[in-house]
């Protein structure tokens, strides 16, 4: 009992500290003038692209990608994929409570603000899927910011840090948006779609069989994709589309693009999936240099790949278990 005490207490002096730490940057961010941003980011871009293991992860999955460009244009992209890491959080604190700001370095197009409000009209939700891709939370800031009319959550990761969490909220939360946490996020999901809300996930992250993923094809091999974003689409009958904001210089631009057929017409999640995967695919093509390459999204390969296919996976990939499909005492 008593070390289970003294491990509780040390665990939340550390997340005590890890939180006072964070916000300390954050306030200091925020008094800084934006372009220095950009120089921080720079330079601790090029810190991770001269670690060698950052490196190789990166340019393992660049390479699969993108086999015709050379040594010298994959490091490039490689550089600048950190950068923009780096960038994205920088600005997620600058851009916080700044619905000004937002406003003035986000360019709406015409067509996607005509799309959503037209949408809107009609009463029902919305499920906007978003890669890691620009910089995916200022994308939530801008909904908020130009359709304030319209209701809108987020599906996001909770950490075990309570306090980061709160910090992390001050960005996600500030501009009226609503947090689902991705844990048990369904209840969440259905509520929110019921009450006429746009919803934004995530969908470019592994996930396991067990929990809802599938095998689809994405950047050149299978991958585990969470099947969420068409379930609901499909079962609620609501429209669905890839969006985020991509930089341009100091400037963001929204993107966004509707699936291809009506959701009624897909015969099944895996289909509607592929084709979402297929639209966030080719603005990642178009951007890649803004694309988050530092994970291995290519980490599993199906039970019945042949061996020619197992031969593309990176060095990281791996034939998961049986856990990975099944949940211990039954199917999932």
């Amino acid at each position: 009992m008593r070390n289970k005490l003294v491990k509780k207490a040390q665990r939340s002096i550390r997340y005590i500290l890890e939180a006072a730490s964070v916000y300390v940057c954050y306030r200091l961010i925020r008094a800084l003038p934006r372009r220095v941003n950009f120089s921080i980011a720079s330079f601790c871009g090029f810190l991770m692209y001269s670690n060698p293991f950052f490196r190789k992860l990166v340019k393992a999955n660049l390479k699969i990608v993108f086999p015709e460009k050379t040594e010298r244009e994959i490091g490039l992209i490689a550089r600048k994929s950190f950068t923009n890491l780096i960038l994205s959080f920088l600005e997620l604190a600058y851009f916080t409570g700044r619905p000004e700001t937002v406003k003035k370095y986000v360019y709406l197009p015409d067509r996607i603000n005509k799309e959503i409000n037209d949408f809107h009209k009609q009463g029902k939700g919305f499920i906007f899927v978003t890669p890691h891709l620009g910089n995916w939370e200022i994308a939530g800031m801008m909904f908020a910011n130009f359709f304030s009319n319209i209701p809108f959550a987020v599906v996001a990761r909770v950490f075990p840090n309570p306090y980061l969490n709160k910090i992390l909220d001050l960005g996600r939360l500030s501009h009226g948006n609503k947090v689902i946490s991705a844990k048990g996020a369904i209840k969440g999901m259905v509520q929110a779609l019921k009450e006429g809300y746009f919803m934004a996930t995530l969908i470019d992250q592994n996930t396991r069989v067990r929990d809802g993923g599938i095998f689809v094809n994405f950047l050149g091999l299978p991958v585990p994709s969470s099947r969420a974003p068409a379930m609901f689409a499909r079962k609620m009958n609501v429209p669905v589309g890839v969006g985020g904001c991509v930089r341009h210089g100091l400037k963001y631009e929204v993107i966004f693009e509707f699936v291809h057929k009506k959701i009624e017409d897909y015969k099944d999640d895996t289909e509607l999936i592929q084709d979402l995967l297929k639209i966030t695919e080719s603005y990642i093509r178009k951007y890649p240099e803004q694309y988050l390459w530092f994970y291995k999204r290519f980490q599993h390969i199906p039970m019945d790949a042949s061996e020619d296919l197992i031969k593309k996976y990176p060095y990281y990939a791996s034939i998961p278990n049986e856990k990975f499909y099944r949940k211990k005492g039954g199917d999932s």
